[in-house]
Parts: structure tokens; C-alpha cells; sequence
């Protein structure tokens, strides 16, 4: 039997009553939490109720709207203490019902009996205003003549009334029975009650929704059933309000109170347009009310009928205060209700400034976090450590003034740490300002344009604030406690968006670890696109993708929504949680061509535009993987300004290109020193890393080789066929760059996606062993993937029926990414090139009879490499390797997949996962019934793995990261998962990876963007990777790219070993010589990341000796750089062992912020690291061969050499090279240069004394002088030199630290005319600074005059000259400088070892202009 046991075995008018009772009892409780009744929940209740579906008549759907009537009954039964208000708080009740009433389904279906006696129920918010019309009281008898369902009855019920109720319908009747055991209840014609009821001229109060039809004989019989000065509210239709023959009719029995048109369409959800009314009457004598009165809104009609005269039997009216937890809050009408009272009381969060030191405890990368310039009074410490980058501990922030209005509890309860704390004063402090400048919308709503002051619809810019902590840190908590202040301070509506609708459960878990209702923050989901939000006061929730749903349909767009419910004057705070799904927002450039702005972040940006004094707050512990990413953060201030440090978003983006990653380091730091941004992370102490290495089989290689194989003939036969049907002539043109762009594009993400998928896939075996052992020793394990293989399942699911899904005999390896490829992306259809009027060549596919014509020969080719591919081996993916070894009984998987195939007695089987399925393996983890869990991001995102104190299952957790994937943003969040506040223990961290080195290919792109992820979001290009990716993995830098371009003349020119031209050409399918036999341009070379994705398809042999040859090269290119200071490493320590700070000046003070950039000399002495003899022979040992221990016949030195490397000349031409490490230092130099040098061989004997002599005459400290800019330097960025950024962080002995840029004596001149603090004349007045920038550094510089002074080499040796200063010879001579007549031209010398000249000369032709030296 496919039919559900009914709940009753007989389906009698008594049973079905019952049964229906059952169906409200399970509806109720989807209403108690809000959830909107959706039609399939009430079909399942009500065939669970009845035992039988409607279509097989065991019920209908008149029985399943009684069923939802019913259930709201039982709603309202439940909040009546609120109900019991009703005359206290008329407007939010009747608000509160419509927003119950709109829970429910759209009645569209009638009955015959529902026609016949005319039965519309009654909507629970006309209910309420029928029952506040009554002047309903305790101990006052009610009737209710056609009480239907019982709506009206039990809001009267609510405020206290005894009810006597009258239904003539049999089955609503029953129903009444069950709700309403304690009424006196009856089954009588309502239209005669005043004659058939005992009772009659005894009730206090009639409430009733009568019918329609007989209109006037049922209110009359309602009116014989009062007692004098009782009264009677009905509804009625609108046309009765003011129809005089009814009035007559019923004035003979009582006077009209009042006459209400209620708002149009008031029963829409129950059937009917009817417009409808509200009739009041007192039985009795006295003068009808004339009017008859409108109302918009149910708003209007609950304060109309508050304002009505009192009745005269009325009881004695008592305030109800709300009771604690159960009050309806306070809101518009139809919406959920808030009441937000923990925060009365609330008061000033108290704290004392203290002086910034800098001094901080290291931690690794890291720094001890604690608070900078605030002491606080209350708050506690963070449960587990924090910590900051280096780089952002360095910084200073600035001295707040602003004091957080909070819960008086929320301080003394320790609910909020220091750390958090500090971000609420900080985001205060932010949002206090403006922005400098007036605006105005631009063309687009996501643009502004600067305007003039006195524009009309000019307006200003309230500044923002952004939180970027990391995992576990709190910042749901810390949003909560910023929106509580605003709440506090009287802003009492609040926008919060994030990612996705499943973490509104966390947004109201940490509403209430604050001390709030989980009802305070509602979902914008309830209301549909275009209804206004009925939400007076609370916490709106959405998405980014609800955001940026457009209009439609007549229909005001989702954005447009919530701009309405805030208010164009709105000041209150928009939270955007993960603002890093608004990136893109300023579109960019892609692999190929220029992308699109993304929808989300240009909704973002009209957001914060169209609400110019929202209090904005961004949050996001990855804001942006690149610069063009935090295009979002409009309200930061960084352009668009006339303070700002740019004058546009594209100059920011050009500056950030342009100074690389030491300028992204620069943005995180300088937003900190203006109080703009706070990042923190939970400590790494205790965290241990251990990768998982998988060294290749011979099977493993043997897979790889085979499949590497494959796709070179997929790439052969690609090729022919892109000739067959017509995108290539037979001469290899291309017809159509853009249909062959689009076939490579589908052919090279196949390959990509296939061979991550099988590298995954070949760690399993090691991957599962590790299991084995953590298990074994007490551990539980995490596992983060990327590939889930749902896609190819579900294609291959849909070919087969349903039914056979109990027992499957299908491949799902990754093999069938290959095989969905070549079947539904392979190019057959026959394509024909049409020339337009402009001539440009578009293929149009070949049709015959409507139906594409298909290439014979590619079909072929497609076939036969099907066919070819059926014999190669297939390696499971990672996820299912886990699943068959430990078993689901013994695996949580939460990757978001909706159905998984699974071995299950020895079959496999479809197994279904509902949504609820990621909440249920996540407890099962948690509480130890599962010890293994697999995530990916698309089901990792918000929840927690870790060791949790609360948690049942406390065993320390090893971390394994399977794939990196492409986004190291959310590679990062992922790790995050395991660690976070309020654990057990720390996380063991292992990452898995093999000896391939195509898996480079996805390590470069992880690496790349951690570099800029670091920067942006903690100061610091080295921290965002955790520890577990390095900087050489990053292979999409500068100097790879310029590796890869000498790799690239080397192959043309036949000077690699590993490979020829021709087979690399061949292999990769890469071309790099022109049609004349030349090689390409630069730009026309293919770039780093499609060589990297060809590496990875090649043989594992080949792959290894083609990397090894261009690793080589990459290390030659990159100590080259490094010995000319080119390398910009980031922020690096200098740890002085003795410090002086030699000078200081404030060279700006920021308008905006008083933040101020200063210039300050250090002198300083620092150790200087020495190789000892027993050092460079260990490492000469692990060299081998290539080691050669070596004294210099002339100035008897010793060195180690390393020979056979390679180094480039000025022309990138690859030369080979050695490395000599010397005690104090290395160096690269060219082979040829070595061999006629005075370098010669030596025994280790006399080569070890050498040594060692001269690290005992060597000083073991370095003493040198060096000058910082530091403090704010993002408005200066532009005056300092664009290239050779070197970022230090001076360590003085006693805890003192200091981070800026380093600045030579020519730049700091420079820097301070270009401010000016001085003159270029008055910076470049010292006669020494001068000569030694000219000799040393090639600075040139302009003289008055039209004169110059620069360096000039004369015979072999380098002089100062004055430039044109012939014609004040005799001047400069008497000053001291000398002439010299070389090549029949007259030049003028200034003496290279006299300071006192040269400031001769310069005190009678000053310093105009500067020229810095080329880098």
C-alpha cells in the first residue's frame, strides 16, 4: 500500500471534524515559527490526516483551508496574553494578525455547501478590529451568530469574554467542538436566533461576519440577542455602510455607533473582491453617526475603532502591561512584531584612553593582539587568544571619542570581549563623520559624481567602517553589538545582508548571545517582491542575490523595498556580512577581455548611494583577493573626494597596479591608522602543520601518462575537427577568432577540471591510510574538497529511470567529465563563414530543413576517441573514495549535494538528501557519532567543526585540505572551520599533495591571491595563507612571467636539454614562432597560466623535466632581482640590537582624520648573520657535484660555488652561471665571468682557514642610518617613488617598533618639497646629501638657470658636472669648481670631494627639479 495510514479508520462528518483538528494541530506549529504555509506541506498534512490524497476524494480542498483556519485559532490561543492587549496597543495586534493571516494559503477553490450558506471566513486582522469595535472586556457574555472556524471567538476569547457560539454548517461546527469545548455552542439558523436561543437579550456583545445574503434579518437577529446598551460590530459588505432602507430596518432596535470602509480587497486571501465594511451598533435609543468613515489601511481602522464612544454596558477597562517574553513588539501593521526591550536601560560603554606603544608579544607572522589606545572598564578578555599581522600591530590607531550606548547586561555578563568591544567603538567613531564633499547620483544609481556645494539635490556621504577579523573571531557577534547601539541611540530599523538565507539562523543566534529575541531579525523572504515591509521596528535580513533582483512585472525591485522601509533619510546601521560576495563591482579584466561588473556589488553600490546617511558596515575576513575587488567599499573614503588619496576609483586601481602588492599591504595599514578597519585573528599557537605527501606509484604515473596521452590525440583530433566543420581552412586560418576561442575555452576547462579531479583522486590511498591512523590514535578528521562530482551524476542520473536507481552500474569517476565533453561540447555541427557589411567573418551553423548539418568526418573523430578512452583506467574521486572506505555510517558529508549514489549491501543506490541534511551530519560530527567529515565550500559555509568545549565530541581535529580549488578566499574560510574560539585544542593542519609538479597549477593561483588576500585585508602579504602555502608556489608573479618569456627564447633557440621546439610545441599544442619562423611578440607568447595548464596534460617525465628547467631559470631571474634590491618581499624585520632615533617630523596632518605621515631617522646596529666554514660545507654536501670549494688568487677569499645554474643577461638571453655563497652574503654571476676571474679550486683544509680567518676579521655588526615614512602614508603614496618599495619594521631592544617605507636621502628631500614642508632649494642645500645622491645614485638635478647637475664619467672615473654652466664660468670658478676642455668643448667640474662648493653652487643656482634614478 502506497497510501498512509489514516489517523481515523471512518471518515463521518464527526471523524472528519477530528481529522481536521489533527491537520490544524500539525500546521500550527510551521505558523508559530513564521514559516509560510506552502501547498505541498498542507497536501502532506492533510492525506497524513485523512489516509488518503484528495484526488482520491478523501478529502478537499475547503477541508484543507478549515484545516489552516483552524490552525491560526490554535496561533492566536497561543500569543492571547498579547491578544489580551488589544485596546492597549490596538495598531501592532491588528499588525501582528495580518502578518499571521498572511502565513496562510490564497483561498481559490469553493464548495457547493460554502455557496450555499454563503461562508467566507474571517481574515484574523478584520477579526480584531471587529472584536476592539465590541469594547470586548473580561467578565462580558459574547455571541457570536455565524462563528464559521472561530476566529472572532477566539479573540474574544483573548480579551476575556465567555462565549456563546452558533454555527449551522455541520462540519465547521464539529470543528468548533474541538476548539471550543468550554463555549456554550449551538447549531441554529442565525437568522432566528432571537427567537430559538434561551439566552437571548443577555449577551454584553455581538461579534459576527454574517452572510451577505439575508443581510438585514441576520444583524437584527443579532441585535434581539443584546442586552439594552449592548453592542453589535459586524462586517458587512461596503454598500450596506450607508444604505437607508437597512438603517431604517434596524433603527427601530438600536442607533449606528459607527461605519467604517475597511481597505480595499480585505478578503482577497479568502476569496472574494468583495470591498467590505464595519458596521457598529448599540442596542437602544440615541442619533445615528451620519458619516461614514474611510480607511487606507488596517492601521487607520484599528485607531477608528479605538477612538469609538464607549459602550454602555462597557466593564471597566484595565492597561495590561506586555508580558516579559511573550510581548508582540512593536511594529506596522500585518508585520512580526519586536519589542527590542533588553536594550532599555542600556548605558555608555565606559573605557579609558591609554597611550599607543607598539609593544607586543610575536607569535610567529603574528603579533599578540590587545587594545591599542582604550582601557575598558567591563569588558573581558577574548575566551581564546587573538592576534595581528606584524604589519597591522605596528600601526597605530587613533584615540577614539565616541561611547557605544549597550545592555547594561551585555557589559556585565562578559557577553562582549575587549576585542569586540573595541570594534563597536571604533565603528561609533567612523560613523560619526562625513565624508568630505557634496555628491549627486551619477548616470547609473551605482555611480556618484562629485557636485558643487550649492547643488540643489547635492548631498553628503556618511563615512563607513570595516570589520575584517578572521574565522572565529566573533564578527557575527560584533555586528550584533554595532546594530544594538544604533538600536540604543534611537535608530531602531537595521539592514543585514549576507551571503545566503541559511545564515539567518546564525545572524539571530548572535542577535540573542546578545542579549535579543531571535524574532528581532526577521527575513526580507516574508514579504513578496513589491509588498511593502510591515516591519516598524527590527532587523531586516537578506541576501545579496535578493538584493539584486530586479524589477518585473509592474513590480519594484527588491532593492527598491528596502530603500522604501528605510527611508531616504534613513541613518541607521546596513550591515554588509560577507562583503566580499559584493567583489567585482567595478568589473575588470578578464583572461579574456574585460569583465562585467557583478550584479551584487553595483546593488551593493546603489544601496549605499541611494542611502547616503545609512551608517554603513562592511565585514569580511577575505574583503578582496585583488584590488579591483573592494570596489564595494565606496564609503571607506580612499577616492572620489577632495581629501581623498585618489581622485577616482581608477586611480586607485591604477596606483594599486601599479605599486603592486606593497601598495595593497599599504591600504590594509593606513585604513587601521584612520580607524577604519580592525583585523584580528584567533592565535596560531598551538596550530601544527604536517602535509600529507603522496608520492606517485608506478601505477600513478602510469595512470597520469596514460590519460596525458589521451588527451594529446582529444587535442589532435580537436584540431582536425575544427578543420571539418569549418572554424579552420585547410590552411590553417581561423574563420571565426571567437568561435575558436570559445571551443579551446570548453576543450582546456575540461582538461583542467579532469586532471584536478584526478589528482585529487590519486592522494586517496595515502589520504585514507592517515585516516586510518588519526582514527586509531583518538583524533577526529576534516576533510575540505572542492570537486564533489554532482554534476556529471546528475547528468547521468537523468538517463536512467527512477526506479532503477536501487541497484546502479554506472562509472562516475572523472572519467565522465572527459566523456560529457566529447559528447556534448566536441565541435560536429558543419559551420559556414558569412561576411558582414563591415567585414568581420561570423560562422553560422549549416542547415538542412531546419536541422543542423553535422560533420561527418568530426563525428568520426569524436567517436573514435570515445571509443579509444573506454579501455583507460578511472580513479574514483576523492569523495567517493572516502565514502566506500569508511562507510556513510561513519563519514558526515556536507558538500550541499542533493543526492549521492552509495554503497549500501553490496549495491549501489540513489540516496536522497533533503536541506536539512548538512544540520544533521554537522551534529552528528559534533556529537561523535561520525568521527570523519567531508565539506566543501558549497556546504561548508557558516558552520563550525572544531573542538568545541560544548561539544560532545572534544577529540582534537586533523584538518586535511584535498584541493586548494581556485579561490583562496575561500581555501582560507575553509581552514577556519576547525579553529575558532572556545575550543578543546588546536587543529593539526595538513595539507595533501603530491610530486606532481603540474599541481603547481593550482597552488600558483592560490598563492597569487593570497599574496593579494594578505595585503589587503591583514597588512601583510605573508599571513593569509596560515602557513600553508609559500611565496615560490605563486608562479603568476613578475618575475615568473619573465622566467617563463627566457624559457620561451630559450626552447626557440635550442637551449634547453630537457625538450626540443618541435616537441614542445607538439605536446603542449602551444605555438611561439610566427608565420615567418620568428618568435612571437611578448604579448602574443602564451601567458603563464595557459603553460601551466598545458604542463599539467603532459607526461609525468615530461612535466618534470620541463619545470625543472624553468624553476632554474625562475631562481636565477629572482636572486638577480634581489641583489639589485628589485624584489619587493614585503614588510621585513629589522631587529636592532642598539636604536637611536636620530630625527622626526610630521611632514602632513590628514584633514579628515588628523592622522598624521612623519618622517623619522634611525641609527641602528644589527647583527650580521654569518655562514660558518661548518654551515657552507654541509650545504656543499647536499649539493654534490655541482659544489665547488674555491679561493680567489687575488684577494685570498673563500667562497662556496654552486655550479650549473643559469642567469639571464639585459636582453633576457639565458647564460649559464654559478652562485658563489661567501660569510657574509651570495651572488649570482655568469659562468664566463667565473671561468676568467682569479677564482681556482682548493682543498678543504686550506679552504676551511681561509674561511675561517675571514669571518674573525669580519665585524660582526653592521651599523648604517636609515629614514622611515611612516604613520599615514596612503595620501603621500603617490609622491614616493614608484618603484623599489622596500616596507621594514624597525625592532628597537627595549619593545618600540615603527613600520614604513625606507627612503634614501634624495627621496626624502624630494617628499618634503612635494609637500611643502621645504623647498626643493632649502631640501637640497647639504653639499655632502648632494654629491653623494649625484656619485652614487644618479640623481640629476635642475638648476636655475637652465643649468644641470649630474654625474659624468671621464676617464674611467666619475665626476660631478654642471651642465650648461659654461656660461657662468668665471662665477663658478671663483666658487671653487674647476674646467676642462674635452672634444673641443669647454665643461665646468665641481670637485667630487668638496661639500663646500657644491653648496656654493647651489646657494647661487638653487635646486628647481629633480630627476631620480631609473630602477
Amino acid at each position: 500500500m502506497n497510501a498512509a495510514l489514516p489517523l481515523f479508520a471512518e471518515t463521518s462528518a464527526h471523524d472528519r471534524s477530528a481529522n481536521l483538528l489533527a491537520a490544524a494541530r500539525a500546521l500550527a506549529p510551521h505558523l508559530f515559527r513564521g514559516r509560510p504555509l506552502e501547498r505541498r506541506v498542507v497536501s502532506a498534512v492533510l492525506t497524513t490526516a485523512f489516509g488518503a490524497t484528495d484526488a482520491e476524494g478523501a478529502w478537499d480542498w475547503r477541508d484543507a483551508y478549515d484545516a489552516i483556519e483552524a490552525a491560526m485559532v490554535l496561533q492566536v490561543r497561543r500569543i492571547a496574553p498579547q491578544i489580551a492587549r488589544l485596546e492597549d496597543a490596538p495598531a501592532e495586534i491588528v499588525g501582528a494578525l495580518a502578518d499571521l493571516s498572511a502565513l496562510g494559503l490564497t483561498h481559490t477553490r469553493r464548495s457547493e455547501q460554502q455557496l450555499a450558506l454563503d461562508q467566507f471566513s474571517t481574515p484574523a486582522p478584520l477579526a480584531a478590529l471587529v472584536v476592539l469595535a465590541a469594547q470586548v472586556r473580561p467578565g462580558d457574555r459574547v455571541l457570536e451568530p455565524s462563528a464559521g472556524v472561530g476566529m472572532l471567538a477566539v479573540l474574544a476569547e483573548g480579551c476575556g469574554a465567555s462565549l456563546a457560539l452558533n454555527e449551522l454548517s455541520d462540519r465547521r461546527a464539529g470543528l468548533l467542538d474541538g476548539l471550543f469545548g468550554g463555549a456554550s455552542r449551538t447549531r441554529l439558523d442565525a437568522a432566528h436566533l432571537g427567537d430559538l436561543l434561551p439566552d437571548a437579550g443577555q449577551f454584553h456583545a455581538v461579534v459576527m461576519n454574517p452572510p451577505f445574503a439575508g443581510l438585514g434579518s441576520h444583524l437584527l437577529a443579532g441585535l434581539q440577542c443584546l442586552a439594552d446598551g449592548g453592542r453589535l460590530a459586524a462586517i458587512v459588505p461596503a454598500s450596506a455602510l450607508d444604505d437607508a432602507g437597512l438603517r431604517g430596518l434596524l433603527g427601530r432596535w438600536s442607533r449606528v455607533v459607527g461605519a467604517l470602509a475597511l481597505p480595499a480587497g480585505a478578503f482577497l486571501k479568502h476569496g472574494t473582491s468583495v470591498d467590505t465594511g464595519l458596521l457598529v451598533l448599540d442596542r437602544g435609543g440615541g442619533t445615528d453617526a451620519e458619516d461614514v468613515a474611510v480607511a487606507a489601511d488596517l492601521s487607520e481602522a484599528a485607531a477608528w475603532a479605538a477612538a469609538l464612544p464607549a459602550r454602555p454596558t462597557a466593564q471597566v477597562r484595565v492597561a495590561r502591561a506586555a508580558p516579559v517574553g511573550l510581548s508582540l513588539r512593536a511594529r506596522g501593521p500585518g508585520g512580526p512584531a519586536v519589542a527590542l526591550r533588553f536594550l532599555e536601560g542600556a548605558s555608555p560603554l565606559a573605557y579609558d584612553l591609554c597611550d599607543w606603544s607598539g609593544e607586543g608579544r610575536d607569535v610567529g607572522l603574528y603579533q599578540a593582539w590587545r587594545p591599542g589606545r582604550i582601557t575598558f572598564a567591563t569588558a573581558r578578555p577574548h575566551p581564546t587568544p587573538l592576534v595581528e599581522s606584524g604589519a597591522m600591530a605596528s600601526v597605530a590607531p587613533p584615540a577614539p571619542s565616541y561611547r557605544p550606548l549597550l545592555p547594561a547586561g551585555l557589559q556585565d555578563e562578559g557577553r562582549l570581549s575587549d576585542a569586540q568591544a573595541e570594534t563597536v567603538v571604533y565603528a561609533g567613531e567612523a560613523h560619526g563623520s562625513l565624508l568630505p564633499g557634496r555628491w549627486m547620483l551619477g548616470e547609473a544609481v551605482h555611480d556618484v559624481r562629485l557636485a558643487r556645494e550649492d547643488e540643489a539635490d547635492a548631498f553628503s556621504l556618511r563615512r563607513g567602517m570595516f570589520l575584517g577579523d578572521g574565522t572565529g573571531a566573533g564578527k557575527g557577534r560584533q555586528v550584533a553589538a554595532v546594530i544594538a547601539d544604533n538600536m540604543a541611540q534611537g535608530r531602531v530599523r537595521a539592514l543585514w545582508l549576507s551571503r545566503n538565507e541559511a545564515l539567518l539562523e546564525d545572524a539571530q543566534r548572535d542577535w540573542k548571545a546578545i542579549g535579543g529575541s531571535v524574532h528581532d531579525v526577521v527575513a526580507q523572504a516574508r514579504w513578496k517582491q513589491g509588498e511593502a515591509i510591515r516591519l516598524d521596528r527590527g532587523v531586516l535580513f537578506s541576501t545579496y542575490a535578493t538584493l539584486r533582483q530586479p524589477a518585473r512585472g509592474g513590480r519594484p525591485s527588491r532593492l527598491d523595498q528596502i530603500v522604501a522601509w528605510l527611508g531616504a533619510d534613513f541613518d541607521g546601521a546596513i550591515v554588509f556580512d560577507e562583503a566580499h560576495a559584493m567583489g567585482g563591482a567595478a568589473g575588470g579584466a578578464g583572461a579574456r577581455g574585460p569583465k562585467k561588473a557583478s550584479l551584487q556589488g553595483l546593488a551593493g553600490l546603489a544601496l549605499q548611494n541611494r542611502l547616503p546617511n545609512a551608517r554603513v558596515f562592511y565585514v569580511s575576513a577575505t574583503g578582496a583577493t585583488e584590488p579591483a575587488n573592494l570596489a564595494y567599499a565606496s564609503r571607506l573614503g580612499l577616492w572620489g573626494g577632495p581629501e581623498a588619496p585618489f581622485a577616482t576609483r581608477a586611480d586607485f586601481l591604477d596606483a594599486a597596479e601599479a605599486g603592486g602588492i606593497a601598495f595593497m599591504e599599504l591600504v590594509a595599514r593606513e585604513l587601521k591608522a584612520m580607524g577604519l578597519y580592525v583585523a584580528r585573528s584567533l592565535s596560531f599557537e598551538g596550530v601544527e602543520y604536517e602535509p600529507l605527501e603522496h608520492p606517485l606509484t608506478t601505477d600513478d604515473v602510469a595512470i597520469w601518462d596514460a590519460w596525458a596521452d589521451a588527451f594529446q590525440v582529444i587535442h589532435a583530433n580537436l584540431g582536425e575537427a575544427l578543420k571539418a566543420v569549418g572554424v579552420v581552412d585547410d590552411e590553417g586560418k581561423v574563420q571565426s577568432g571567437q568561435a575558436m576561442s570559445a571551443l579551446r575555452s570548453a576543450f582546456e576547462s575540461a582538461k583542467l577540471r579532469f586532471f584536478g579531479h584526478l589528482l585529487a583522486g590519486l592522494k586517496a590511498p595515502s589520504l585514507v591510510a592517515s585516516i586510518r591512523k588519526d582514527l586509531a590514535g583518538g583524533r577526529s578528521v576534516v576533510v575540505q574538497i572542492v570537486s564533489t562530482n554532482e554534476a556529471v551524476m546528475n547528468r547521468r542520473l537523468a538517463d536512467i529511470p527512477p526506479e532503477e536507481w536501487s541497484n546502479l552500474s554506472i562509472d562516475l569517476t572523472p572519467k565522465e567529465y572527459v566523456l560529457d565533453y566529447l559528447r556534448g561540447a566536441f565541435p560536429t555541427a558543419l559551420m559556414e563563414a558569412i561576411e558582414g557589411e563591415d567585414g568581420e567573418v561570423t560562422l553560422v551553423p549549416v542547415m538542412n530543413e531546419g536541422r543542423p548539418v553535422h560533420s561527418q568526418e568530426a563525428l568520426r573523430l569524436r567517436d573514435e576517441t570515445i571509443a579509444g578512452l573506454a579501455s583507460l583506467p578511472a580513479v574514483p574521486g576523492v569523495l567517493d573514495a572516502l565514502l566506500d572506505a569508511f562507510g556513510t555510517g561513519a563519514v558526515a558529508e556536507i558538500t550541499g549535494r542533493s543526492k549521492r549514489v552509495v554503497m549500501r549491501e553490496g549495491r549501489r543506490v540513489v540516496e536522497r538528501r533533503g536541506p536539512s541534511a548538512a544540520k544533521a551530519e554537522t551534529d552528528a560530527f559534533m556529537d561523535g557519532r561520525k568521527r570523519v567529515l567531508v565539506f566543501s565550500d558549497a556546504g561548508g559555509t557558516g558552520r563550525s567543526y572544531h573542538a568545541a568545549l560544548d561539544a560532545v565530541n572534544r577529540e582534537r581535529r586533523v584538518h586535511y585540505l584535498v584541493e586548494p580549488g581556485w579561490r583562496a578566499d575561500a581555501a582560507i574560510q575553509g581552514l577556519g572551520r576547525t579553529h575558532r574560539t572556545h575550543q578543546a585544542s588546536a587543529p593539526l593542519f595538513r595539507p595533501a599533495t603530491t610530486d606532481i609538479v603540474g599541481e603547481k597549477r593550482f597552488l600558483s593561483t592560490i598563492a597569487r591571491r593570497l599574496d593579494s588576500l594578505g595585503a589587503l585585508t591583514r597588512g601583510e602579504r605573508r599571513v593569509a595563507g596560515a602557513g600553508l602555502f609559500r611565496a615560490e608556489d605563486n608562479l603568476e608573479s613578475p618575475w615568473a612571467r619573465r622566467a617563463l618569456l627566457v624559457l620561451y627564447r630559450a626552447l626557440a633557440f635550442g637551449e634547453l636539454s630537457c625538450m626540443s621546439l618541435e616537441e614542445f610545441q607538439a605536446k603542449t599544442g602551444l605555438s611561439l614562432l610566427d608565420s615567418e619562423g620568428l618568435l612571437k611578440s611578448h604579448e602574443d607568447l602564451p601567458p603563464i597560466t595557459t603553460f601551466l595548464n598545458r604542463l599539467l596534460a603532459l607526461r609525468i617525465a615530461d612535466q618534470n623535466a620541463l619545470f625543472a628547467d624553468y624553476e632554474k631559470i625562475l631562481s636565477g631571474i629572482v636572486e638577480r632581482a634581489a641583489a639589485a634590491g628589485e624584489l619587493d618581499h614585503g614588510v621585513e624585520d629589522i631587529v636592532a640590537e642598539d636604536l637611536e632615533v636620530v630625527s622626526e617630523e610630521v611632514v602632513r596632518t590628514d584633514p579628515a582624520t588628523g592622522a598624521e605621515t612623519r618622517l623619522v631617522g634611525f641609527a641602528l646596529r644589527t647583527r650580521r648573520e654569518l655562514l660558518s666554514a661548518d654551515e657552507a660545507l654541509a650545504m656543499a654536501e647536499v649539493l654534490g657535484e655541482a659544489a665547488v670549494l674555491a679561493v680567489n688568487g687575488r684577494s685570498g677569499r673563500a667562497a662556496l660555488v654552486e655550479v650549473g645554474l643559469t642567469t639571464t643577461d639585459e636582453e633576457d638571453r639565458l647564460l649559464p652561471a654559478v652562485r658563489l655563497r661567501r660569510p657574509d652574503g651570495k651572488s649570482l654571476e655568469t659562468a664566463k665571468a667565473f671561468e676568467e676571474s682569479a677564482w681556482a679550486p682548493a682543498e678543504p683544509s686550506a679552504w676551511r682557514a681561509v674561511w675561517e680567518a675571514e669571518i674573525a676579521t669580519t665585524d660582526p655588526w653592521r651599523t648604517r642610518e636609515i629614514t622611515l615614512a611612516t604613520g599615514l602614508l596612503l595620501p603621500v603614496w603617490a609622491r614616493l617613488p614608484a618603484k623599489g618599495a622596500q616596507v621594514r619594521r624597525v625592532k628597537a631592544p627595549d619593545g618600540r617598533r615603527w613600520l614604513g617605507r625606507v627612503l634614501d636621502p634624495s627621496q626624502v628631500a624630494a617628499l618634503k618639497g612635494a609637500l611643502g614642508v621645504t623647498s626643493l632649494a632649502e631640501a637640497w642645500a647639504d653639499g655632502g646629501l648632494v654629491l653623494r645622491e649625484v656619485l652614487e645614485r644618479n640623481v640629476q638635478l635642475g638648476l636655475a638657470g637652465g643649468m644641470w647637475l649630474r654625474r659624468a664619467r671621464v676617464m674611467d672615473r666619475w665626476r660631478v658636472e654642471v651642465v650648461g654652466g659654461a656660461g657662468d664660468r668665471a662665477a663658478l670658478v671663483a666658487l671653487g669648481c674647476f674646467t676642462e676642455i674635452i672634444a673641443y668643448t669647454l665643461r665646468v667640474f665641481v670637485p667630487a670631494d668638496r661639500t663646500d662648493v657644491t653648496e656654493a653652487v647651489l646657494r647661487r643656482h638653487a635646486v628647481v627639479q629633480v630627476l631620480a634614478p631609473r630602477t
